[in-house]
């Protein structure tokens, strides 16, 4: 009896040493399965959900504005941006400019959602072609990633290749251990400063599933007199300088697809690697140009008819003034006043309907009438670049500025410098091909469809 008790203890032993690995085990099995629905590698390409900076789903998302108070903001922040861009690309020498060149203001389009550190924390930042760093609020009142929480997180010290990328101008460095930290003051007075660092990133796709993507540098910003909105604070540079991230993740082509604004829940998208489309017209980048998507636009037309612009109007000059740039962050197109003035001219003697100024000083030229009115009476708008023409719908032409008044959405620019901004970009395919060195144009009927 005592030896069968014994045998029976150590078969409970056994059978309960054996329930409590397969427990363990199919524990890992579920995490594991659950993990690799919820999570993956980059791999060769993956694509991120961008949302409108004025779309419900967004953080910044204003409830008490109306859509013509909506309208009026983004063409006002359309002319800072335009004085932005235009103030980096003429003040400083290329190998010292303000690192504000590296850091976007607050007037940033399209957001994009990822997570930072470990565990992760998740960030919205303002997707922008024309800026050149990842950057993340880190530590205020309420920040929104905080890097002493991170196990993962690490900074740059001042000895290292990544700071010494930023030039002196752009650092404060006492001693060579020190962490490697930037002080920015802009144009009007506001300011950010922060820790160069390091640590793991994660992006979230259109199906809410994270992508890893590693390790990234990225600005750790302490301080930034700039106003944000939630957990909305920074910025994805997608330029072709060293700490952007398709340079740090080694992508040699992106895309995206903005949707039309009554799409807008659906959202648009924005597609990295292999997953990037290029195709349609191709147009080459400006040859010498390697921080803003610069390109040649030859002229534009309407209906059959070529608007008559002087030659060159949109040249860069060699002391690095005017040209025409393909850019994710502004919201209207600018066009220099000579071009600006042919076009408005050209337009009100091509549409028979009732014109007149529209609301604001950045809307010259509108018409009255539905929208049935000016479809009908309005001929297109092509852009016509080296290599592509890109046919403008009348969605991403003009706006309703007020009821039964349509604007031309294009705005003068009082510098040299002309930029086709994202609402004529809208229901395109806009690919960037850094290997091939160009921008492609391919038309879609809905974007909210990919």
């Amino acid at each position: 009896m005592q030896y069968s008790h014994i045998l029976d203890t150590g078969h409970m032993t056994a059978l309960s040493l054996f329930s409590t690995i397969f427990f363990f085990l199919n524990t890992i099995f579920i995490l594991q399965s659950i993990n690799s629905v919820s999570s993956s590698t980059a791999g060769d390409g993956f694509s991120v959900r961008l949302i409108h900076r004025d779309s419900p789903l967004s953080p910044s998302y204003n409830h008490s504005m109306t859509a013509y108070d909506r309208i009026q903001a983004a063409a006002y922040r359309s002319v800072l941006r335009l004085n932005h861009i235009h103030s980096l690309t003429t003040t400083f020498s290329s190998s010292e400019q303000d690192i504000s060149s590296r850091i976007v203001p607050e007037n940033g389009e399209y957001i994009v959602t990822f997570s930072v550190g470990t565990p992760p924390t998740q960030v919205h930042a303002f997707m922008d072609t024309g800026s050149e760093v990842i950057w993340v609020k880190c530590s205020q009142s309420s920040p929104v990633f905080n890097p002493a929480k991170s196990s993962s997180y690490g900074h740059h010290p001042c000895d290292s290749l990544a700071c010494e990328a930023l030039g002196v101008r752009r650092r404060t460095c006492a001693q060579f251990l020190d962490p490697c930290y930037y002080r920015v003051r802009y144009g009007d007075g506001s300011t950010t400063e922060g820790t160069l660092s390091h640590d793991k990133f994660a992006f979230e796709d259109p199906e809410r599933n994270l992508v890893d993507v590693g390790h990234l540098d990225f600005g750790c910003s302490d301080y930034s007199s700039w106003h944000f909105v939630g957990n909305e604070a920074g910025a994805l540079g997608l330029s072709r300088q060293p700490l952007s991230l398709i340079s740090q993740l080694g992508i040699k082509k992106f895309s995206y697809c903005m949707v039309l604004p009554n799409n807008e829940g659906l959202g648009s998208r924005i597609y990295f690697g292999s997953e990037a489309v290029i195709s349609g017209g191709q147009t080459p980048f400006l040859e010498g140009e390697d921080r803003y998507y610069y390109v040649t636009l030859i002229g534009i037309r309407i209906g059959d008819q070529n608007v008559p612009l002087p030659d060159g109007i949109f040249n860069r000059t060699s002391d690095g003034e005017g040209g025409f740039m393909i850019d994710s962050g502004t919201t209207y197109t600018f066009l220099r006043s000579e071009a600006y003035d042919a076009l408005i001219k050209a337009l009100s003697e091509a549409i028979d309907l009732p014109q007149r100024r529209g609301p604001s000083e950045w809307f010259e030229l509108c018409f009255e009438g539905s929208f049935e009115d000016l479809e009908s009476a309005a001929p297109d708008v092509t852009f016509i670049f080296d290599g592509a023409e890109v046919i403008l719908m009348k969605q991403t032409t003009y706006i309703e500025a007020k009821k039964g008044l349509w604007c031309l959405a294009m705005v003068r620019s009082n510098e040299k410098l002309s930029i086709f901004g994202n609402v004529q970009q809208q229901n395109y395919f806009v690919g960037f091909d850094l290997e091939e060195q160009l921008v492609s144009f391919a038309p879609v009927d809905d974007c909210a469809t990919f």
